[in-house]
């Protein structure tokens, strides 16, 4: 047997069973999330943020290959869901990508899988997802390539403005600045004398199709060693949009197709088991549907529109350790944070995120700050601590990392419902050098010695 070819897919998604969005997420997904949950008896625990528990990781694992058996992927755009067998799933799992090569020359890095504990550094993916102003777009993308343990760098943030015009989905104008998204991140990294590192998310403006394809051209600087993101729809969805983009990079094979889920725990998908099994779900979604080779998740509160709660943190590891032991998939956790640039809040989380990722077997990707939902309040200084945790965590021991992701957790839990906003990156920044403030850095070498009092052994 095969895996699944991107023309069955689109067949499925025009003949797989009738379902509408209503119907899926209360009579399908709800009544499944809860047959798993109570078949494998699965409880999260405050007090075990990284769980010292192969067997639950398993459990975990299993429950969502058997959620996803039944729910398959909804196409919102012909109300059928898109299902597949468990040898389809198995063999898809098996025949996935065991390495992915980002960039090229002495910027090349690459992907591979990675264990729980694992004694080699995770990939440092670094990039933010907030809006930027089109002013300050090279710079901000320099200020992530600069940092000397970025692995990768994104144009993920949408540019807020093209030539003064918003970039609304579906004009001319959203293909425009999706052009000069990509023409913007290659040219901060020239400026930051990397021009050879790797885009793990070159384009964060596209909405559409349209937007995708136009700006995924050589033209632009695109390479095969660059990747760019699709997006799966919460909870367990797609649409004509998205398989388009697929099929798009499929058969073009000028770029490497990765996808991002942004799970919402407190959504249709309950609390943090709930959110774990439809976060796996999403992976086997994101291989199977979409045919990425890797993939991005920040698991969002939706209360607090982060990823660094105490619930969330828990889901990004159990999530983490599940897909090390039980498959070979390559995955990065992303954090996002409730505070933003230039406060130590911020950082913490940064901290705590990156440690999680890290000790439990996967990837890293620093930061999007301010919940990601502000102007200009993304910079490099918050990749700066994710990978510096990063390379200390790496090695730790389970047990050891629950200790000291608690312990950062009470410098900033409390401050979630009112987190500080913090500065913009012409704050942060000096605009012509490209270089943080003395404020910035006052800052972040405050958290950094309080990080290595806490027993983090960085440099």
């Amino acid at each position: 047997m095969s895996d699944p070819s991107m023309i069955d897919i689109l067949k499925k998604a025009e003949t797989g069973p009738i379902c509408l969005e209503n119907d899926f997420d209360r009579k399908v997904l709800l009544l499944k999330l809860k047959e798993v949950i109570k078949e494998y008896d699965i409880e999260f625990s405050r007090d075990n943020l990284i769980a010292n528990d192969n067997s639950l990781a398993d459990d975990v694992f299993n429950a969502a290959m058997n959620l996803y058996l039944e729910t398959g992927t909804l196409c919102l755009s012909t109300h059928r869901q898109i299902k597949f067998d468990e040898a389809e799933i198995k063999e898809t799992l098996r025949n996935a990508p065991k390495r992915i090569i980002f960039g090229e020359g002495s910027d090349a890095r690459e992907m591979t899988p990675r264990q729980i504990e694992d004694q080699t550094p995770p990939l440092c993916l670094t990039s933010g997802g907030g809006e930027i102003s089109e002013d300050i777009y090279i710079q901000v993308v320099q200020s992530y390539a600069q940092e000397p343990l970025a692995d990768t760098v994104s144009g993920g943030c949408p540019l807020h403005t093209i030539f003064g015009m918003v970039p609304k989905a579906g004009t001319p104008a959203e293909v425009l600045a999706s052009m000069y998204n990509v023409i913007y991140s290659k040219e901060g990294v020239k400026r930051a004398g990397r021009p050879g590192i790797g885009f793990h998310n070159l384009l964060g403006t596209a909405l559409s199709a349209a937007g995708y394809i136009s700006a995924s051209q050589s033209e632009f600087g695109v390479r095969p060693v660059d990747g760019n993101l699709i997006a799966s729809l919460a909870e367990l969805k797609t649409d004509n949009n998205q398989l388009t983009k697929a099929l798009y990079y499929s058969e073009r094979k000028n770029i490497i197709p990765g996808a991002v889920y942004v799970p919402l725990m407190g959504g249709y998908a309950g609390g943090p088991v709930g959110t774990a099994l439809v976060t796996l779900a999403h992976h086997l979604q994101g291989l199977l549907v979409h045919h990425v080779a890797y993939a991005d998740f920040p698991v969002t509160h939706l209360k607090y529109s982060c990823s660094t709660t105490r619930e969330t943190l828990w889901v990004a590891s159990i999530v983490g350790q599940a897909l090390s032991r039980n498959t070979h998939l390559l995955t990065a956790s992303e954090a996002i944070t409730a505070a933003g640039p230039c406060t130590e809040m911020c950082l913490y989380e940064v901290a705590a995120s990156a440690i999680v990722g890290t000790v439990s077997g996967i990837h890293i990707n620093n930061a999007s700050a301010a919940k990601s939902q502000y102007l200009d309040r993304e910079t490099g200084m918050e990749a700066r601590m994710g990978c510096e945790v990063g390379h200390a965590a790496t090695g730790m021991k389970r047990t050891d990392a629950n200790e000291l992701v608690t312990q950062i957790l009470t410098k900033y839990e409390q401050k979630l419902d009112n987190p500080p906003l913090g500065r913009r990156f012409q704050e942060c920044y000096d605009i012509t050098t490209v270089t943080p403030s003395d404020e910035y850095i006052s800052v972040y070498s405050q958290v950094k010695h309080e990080l290595q009092e806490l027993g983090l052994n960085l440099d």
